[in-house]
């Protein structure tokens, strides 16, 4: 087993309950397991799961500048990262938190579930699939416009439907084409 591997299992345990910057999740690592690991491991490691979608840029933590107004670098330091999620339970829940009344819990939600969408989208269109001229951002607007114009049962189905295409669930990406050709031909 790779030494990296382990690393890899701890920054996952790290990000499972916030999202968190490069320099955070390293403190965290370092002073809960004593790892003493090097940056080239740690970044090698980030870059995995990164790429297998294991994990996802959330934002930029620009408090590492420590007050400073004219920034002229971006330092990887400041770079957070998130867990992603594609249990269809989780969606589900991200897909509720829109409905929510606090405006950064929406903010929130939105950024997550846009994220999913497009990867969504990236897979659909890797396989042939389908060609979204607009773009995934705008599908995905659309999609959302049409679920919250529909009543609370129609709407609650379709939520339902959304959050098993979008997850790793068996079949979920065929009923994730039929849901984007059925808004489409909403238009």
């Amino acid at each position: 087993m790779p030494k990296n591997y382990n690393l890899r299992k701890l920054i996952l345990e790290v990000l499972e309950s916030d999202e968190l910057s490069k320099k955070k999740i390293l403190e965290v690592i370092r002073s809960k397991s004593g790892i003493g690991t090097s940056d080239k491991t740690f970044n090698e490691s980030l870059m995995a799961l990164l790429r297998e979608g294991q994990i996802y840029i959330a934002d930029y933590d620009f408090t590492i500048y420590n007050g400073v107004k004219r920034i002229q670098s971006i330092r990887p330091e400041g770079i957070v990262f998130g867990v992603s999620r594609m249990d269809f339970v989780e969606i589900e829940t991200i897909l509720k938190q829109m409905e929510s009344n606090d405006h950064e819990e929406v903010y929130r939600a939105s950024k997550n579930l846009k994220r999913i969408f497009r990867r969504r989208m990236d897979e659909l269109q890797s396989e042939g699939n389908h060609n979204q001229p607009n773009g995934a951002d705008s599908l995905f607007n659309q999609t959302i416009f049409y679920m919250n114009s529909l009543g609370e049962e129609q709407k609650r189905s379709l939520r339902n439907k959304l959050a098993w295409s979008l997850s790793n669930n068996k079949g979920s990406l065929e009923l994730f084409k039929n849901i984007v050709d059925f808004v489409q031909s909403q238009e």
